[in-house]
């Protein structure tokens, strides 16, 4: 698989799986959140680096949330079913080729091709989650791709794609500030606060089917494994004043 070259200088500047937050709200606080595509992007390349380095299933646990399912024989947490497992001779190889982030960073979806080790192509999604214990760290909460006939299309670089953020309701009587002004950038940076969705996203299709969404809203993904096996993948980011999709994937069963 090619390697990414401009990434190869984002990973330098960017640890694995790991970046430290700017903390301007004093000691013991929370850190605010804010959407950096480059380090979800360096997140995942980190996360293929381990792969190679310390073992395929190794990598998978070490990068997994508590919460984290992966796909075989239908919906599985990853805790469960890589347990015991063993790390193969050889690790299969991946880079990304799109990301989304929420306009709050909390959370975001890479999209890209793996090559295994003795050949064969695919591709794969992964739903990631920002950590904010002591360091900030990126962990997937969802896996799935599956086997390609043909190869993705290469691509130079990885395409970050930022959600724009949605609206925060307003106490009566409170003005919005100017455009540009410091109470408007001030305001701006804070976490915006747990909501539901930013918009209204299609109905869930049957099957065993499972939602998520970024802790503003404007980012949304939903997983679903139909009565026959198959996987559905899809995702939507909040732009232009509603939910739009970004992604939708028909994975074969058994095919991650």
């Amino acid at each position: 698989m090619k390697r990414l070259i401009p990434l190869a200088f984002l990973l330098a500047a960017t640890p694995a799986l790991s970046q430290s937050a700017p903390d301007s709200q004093g000691p013991g606080r929370p850190q605010r959140a804010y959407a950096n595509p480059s380090a979800l992007i360096a997140a995942d390349i980190g996360f293929a680096r381990l792969a190679r380095e310390r073992g395929q299933w190794t990598a998978f646990r070490e990068t997994a949330d508590e919460t984290a399912e992966m796909f075989e024989d239908g919906r599985q947490l990853a805790r469960t079913l890589l347990k015991d497992r063993k790390d193969p001779p050889a690790t299969v190889k991946w880079a990304p080729h799109l990301a989304w982030i929420s306009c709050d960073g909390t959370a975001g979806l890479t999209y890209g091709a793996w090559q295994g080790p003795s050949g064969g192509d695919g591709e794969y999604v992964t739903v990631w989650q920002r950590q904010f214990k002591g360091k900030v760290d990126w962990k997937w909460v969802l896996d799935d791709g599956q086997d390609l006939a043909s190869p993705l299309r290469e691509v130079d670089w990885a395409e970050g794609k930022v959600a724009d953020c949605p609206a925060r309701p307003r106490p009566p009587g409170d003005p919005a500030p100017q455009p540009g002004s410091k109470r408007e950038r001030k305001e701006g940076s804070k976490l915006p606060p747990m909501r539901p969705l930013a918009g209204a996203i299609p109905a869930a299709e049957g099957g065993d089917s499972k939602d998520g969404q970024s802790r503003d809203g404007s980012l949304a993904w939903r997983s679903t494994v139909l009565p026959d096996g198959n996987r559905r993948f899809t995702a939507w980011i909040w732009k232009d004043g509603a939910m739009r999709e970004v992604i939708a994937r028909n994975f074969k069963a058994n095919g991650a």
